[in-house]
């Protein structure tokens, strides 16, 4: 009886402790990542063009946010028809930055929404959540360093993942925007035409 009971307790402490786990390797990624901005080494990139893979990666990434936040609703439109070169473990690392970034200071009533496709043109990825809109002011750096938005809860972290992300789009010669307006904010990664060159791939080019 005693061990029946304590099952949902056991659900709840593995639940706390994958949330942690993931905040760490966050955390422990970004500040790797700025550390290498600073010091001039730049992102790293390792592309590879497999839709049904990049696919999946965004698909787990939104899996693992759900289950780590079971009180909050994630609802995401996924749809790669397309093989766009990218690196997916820095697309999933962006992803979990702007997902995160949506949970902290978004209506916690609200769903986030997530929504990507790739097509001929590139690949688009958003994030949006319900909630005040971020002021001007705030917007004008909140790709900076440290930057935070503004909320009434206390928000947890480094104020480097909106930094990081805009340095995950750039590495791949793309963009990342916010829109903040009405009840809504909406980040947007934009990367279009050709990629950059190829750099730590652990796929080399066959010689013809």
């Amino acid at each position: 009886m005693r061990r029946h009971e304590a099952e949902p307790d056991s659900r709840q402490i593995l639940l706390l402790m994958q949330g942690s786990v993931l905040r760490m390797r966050g955390l422990i990624d970004n500040i790797a990542d700025f550390a290498r901005s600073r010091l001039g080494g730049g992102l790293t990139l390792d592309l590879d063009a497999d839709a049904s893979l990049l696919e999946r990666t965004l698909d787990q990434v939104v899996d693992e946010l759900r289950t780590t936040h079971p009180d909050r609703s994630i609802i995401a439109e996924v749809s790669v028809e397309y093989a766009v070169p990218v690196d997916h473990g820095r697309i999933a690392q962006l992803l979990s930055n702007l997902i995160g970034n949506a949970l902290s200071y978004g209506d916690v009533d609200k769903p986030v929404r997530v929504s990507a496709k790739a097509d001929k043109s590139g690949f688009e990825l958003a994030v949006e959540n319900s909630g005040t809109p971020i002021r001007a002011e705030t917007l004008a750096n909140l790709f900076e360093p440290f930057a935070r938005g503004e909320s009434g809860r206390n928000v947890e972290g480094l104020g480097l993942g909106l930094f990081i992300a805009s340095e995950i789009a750039k590495a791949h010669g793309g963009t990342l925007g916010v829109t903040s307006e009405d009840s809504s904010t909406r980040f947007v990664l934009d990367i279009r035409s050709s990629p950059p060159a190829r750099k730590n791939s652990s796929h080399p080019e066959p010689n013809d």
